[in-house]
């Protein structure tokens, strides 16, 4: 950063010359040096013109030296310390800054090839910066010509301005850029995506009605939370507003995409992350009142009406993590296993209306890693429209809740036991049903559960141990067709044995194929083939 300092005497404003800014300070000291007619020495490179006298050139070089040392940094001042004539101040100071060897030419190239849109750097400071290098590599004597500077700015910015390089290379007139071009596509860039960062969609957009607009300010809302709890806030706002957009403020993040690996933006911000995420449409409604739409990619809340909060959007096989949740509940009968009606009391709405809650039971869900899991006492709402996952009743029944970067993780132990992922502002994971016969509590004889729980022992082996007394089992049951065995080939048929013994080479050959393997090689082949010689 250039050190300023302003002079006592006037009301200029100057910079001190170090070590890195010679190139800025030079054009600012010889407007100062015109300004105050103390640039003859400089320009008549330092010989005495006739109309003066010997007395005056002296004092007007003195009054250069003494003007052009005022604005030397004390880093610097003592390579010129001794020098009492202006012009060969002035030129001392050029061969040191702005000599024009291999070397310097090399040193500025190199940084100017290297000079990239960093995080938290504007577009005007980026251009600034740029347009010094070019300057300073001109004063050595190399003159880059407008398109080659229109390109080497392109090539500086980051992999998520890429489509904006595209579309500028292949709109250029005759296939060449200028740096007039390039620049007003930039500023035109930053200034669409400072304002893009400012309506995400996941924000929400409150539209009143005519007859009452702005009559509550903004209604609350809420998910539904029992015991007393609400969610809802006079002000709507969306989660990504709590936690800051990468391009809010105008500046970008420093790091590299955990999605697509690139570099200067998060995930939630990846264009190709939200690209390929599942797309939701819009949900509206057109009847009177006012509506509270939230828009995101996966998940759509609607409120409506004076006094009821509905929810739309998501499938019955998806879970919303809710930590503010006392308890779990869903509007679905049909995923309980257990279930009990009743009135078992109502849970509080996020714009205080009550919703009853009609019966409890157990919901047992596969999750989408492959592990069982048993909601307890999950409360059945039917004016819910979203099956919601107590954070904290998992708790009690000792469950670890992990969120971060966009992700949430359930863990028990070592063991982990579901994931999701952020959806516009919410948490969800995708789960299914258990089998109805499993899903059920499986009764302590059942084969089929001995099988998972001892690392899918075998029939015979299940057998040994129910002769033991170790578990308990009837007699004469058979295992269910088990997909996971069969792709592991848990069990193989043996090969009827053969009396004839192979003594020639290649006259019986065992081949087998190993694949498709979900890592791929670093040849990019996902099978692999064994030949065995029977000889």
């Amino acid at each position: 950063m250039e050190r300023f300092i302003m002079n006592k005497s006037s009301s200029d404003t100057m910079i001190a010359l170090t070590s890195t800014n010679y190139n800025m300070w030079k054009p600012r000291m010889e407007d100062l040096l015109n300004l105050r007619d103390l640039a003859d020495p400089l320009d008549n490179n330092g010989v005495k013109p006739d109309k003066k006298t010997d007395e005056e050139w002296k004092k007007m070089n003195r009054k250069t030296v003494a003007q052009i040392r005022q604005w030397i940094d004390h880093s610097v001042f003592h390579h010129v310390a001794q020098e009492q004539s202006a012009y060969t101040l002035w030129e001392k100071l050029g061969s040191m800054y702005q000599a024009k060897t291999a070397r310097n030419k090399t040193l500025l190239m190199r940084r100017l090839v290297n000079h990239k849109l960093r995080g938290g750097i504007s577009v005007s400071e980026h251009t600034s910066q740029f347009q010094d290098l070019v300057n300073q590599l001109s004063t050595t004597g190399w003159v880059l010509k407008d398109e080659e500077q229109a390109i080497l700015l392109l090539s500086s910015l980051p992999d998520s301005w890429e489509t904006l390089v595209v579309t500028l290379s292949n709109s250029a007139p005759n296939g060449k850029v200028t740096m007039q071009m390039v620049t007003d596509a930039l500023m035109n860039e930053e200034a669409r995506r400072k304002e893009a960062g400012t309506e995400q969609s996941y924000v929400l957009i409150s539209e009143t009605n005519r007859r009452g607009g702005g009559r509550n300010g903004g209604r609350s809302q809420g998910r539904g939370r029992g015991q007393g709890q609400s969610r809802g806030n006079s002000q709507v706002r969306g989660r990504s507003q709590e936690r800051g957009m990468s391009f809010e403020n105008n500046t970008w993040f420093e790091g590299y995409c955990n999605y697509c690996s690139n570099y200067g933006h998060r995930k939630r911000d990846c264009r190709k992350f939200l690209r390929e995420k599942p797309q939701t449409s819009q949900n509206t409604s057109q009847e009177d009142g006012e509506t509270m739409v939230s828009l995101s990619s996966d998940v759509c809340l609607v409120t409506h009406g004076e006094q009821e909060c509905l929810h739309v959007g998501t499938h019955d096989v998806e879970w919303v993590i809710d930590t503010a949740a006392s308890f779990h509940a869903t509007p679905h009968q049909n995923l309980f296993t257990t279930y009990k009606s009743g009135d078992f009391g109502a849970v509080k709405m996020g714009n205080t209306s009550f919703s009853k809650i009609v019966g409890i039971g157990d919901v047992h869900i596969i999750t989408n890693v492959g592990c069982a899991l048993v909601l307890k006492d999950v409360r059945h709402v039917p004016d819910l429209r979203l099956n919601l996952i107590s954070g904290t009743a998992l708790d009690q029944q000792g469950y670890l809740n992990r969120f971060k970067e966009g992700t949430w993780k359930l863990s028990k132990g070592s063991l982990v036991v579901a994931r999701g992922h952020i959806c516009g502002t919410l948490y969800k994971t995708h789960a299914k049903l258990c089998n109805p016969s499993l899903n059920a509590v499986e009764e302590e004889i059942s084969p089929n559960l001995w099988h998972r729980r001892l690392g899918h022992l075998s029939v015979k082996g299940l057998t040994t141990l129910a002769k033991k007394e170790v578990i308990s089992m009837g007699k004469g049951v058979a295992l269910d067709s088990c997909e996971h065995c069969l792709f592991g080939k848990q069990h193989k048929v043996s090969f009827s044995s053969t009396k004839k013994n192979h003594t020639e080479l290649l006259s019986l050959v065992h081949s087998d194929v190993c694949g498709p393997i979900e890592e791929e090689s670093l040849g990019g082949s996902r099978y692999f083939v064994t030949f065995i010689d029977d000889a």
